[in-house]
């Protein structure tokens, strides 16, 4: 289940200077899951053993790895596409060309879209909603808590916030966290 929660922020006004309060959503990270988690998720739920699940697990990472490397992207079943892209400088002179202007190699990921239209919809939850007590120190208030998707928002701001974005746990005066 995601858990949600939506604070005000001082958000720059496009082509200016001038700040103004929005509330922004943002998602609470649950936390990360490792390696053995993985394996033994899939081992109770396959019957399949943990060193097997742990040596598919280990050979897809290798065949990963090295296809990518090769210049390959590595479609993987249900889950999606792993491909390399670069990143670089620009330069005006031929004489500059080449692998010179390479500044590093990434590794990118598109989900397929079961896996995307899975996730989306996963059960959602409201945690609150807070208005800023004092920005400088990170201290919000709770101001209610609206369940999602129940038509309250204006929606003219969409924005991505990765799992693990700002936020922390309640503190003991006012009732407010430390964001």
């Amino acid at each position: 289940m995601f858990k949600l929660k939506s604070i005000q922020r001082p958000i720059t006004k496009i082509g200016t200077n001038e700040k103004e309060l929005k509330y922004v959503l943002q998602l609470l990270s649950s936390g990360q899951i490792g390696e053995k988690e993985v394996v033994n998720f899939c081992s109770k739920h396959t019957n399949v053993p943990q060193a097997t699940v742990r040596a598919v697990l280990d050979s897809c990472c290798q065949t990963i790895e090295y296809h990518l490397a090769l210049g390959y992207s590595v479609k993987l079943g249900d889950v999606g596409i792993f491909y390399p892209t670069i990143s670089y400088k620009a330069v005006d002179d031929n004489t500059k060309a080449g692998l010179a202007q390479l500044e590093k190699v990434n590794i990118r990921f598109r989900p397929n879209v079961l896996l995307t239209e899975a996730v989306n919809k996963a059960e959602k939850e409201s945690v609150g909603v807070y208005k800023i007590v004092d920005y400088e120190k990170g201290f919000y208030q709770e101001v209610g808590r609206r369940e999602l998707g129940d038509g309250s928002g204006n929606g003219d701001n969409t924005n991505e916030t990765p799992s693990g974005g700002t936020g922390g746990g309640n503190t003991d005066a006012g009732g407010g966290f430390a964001g």
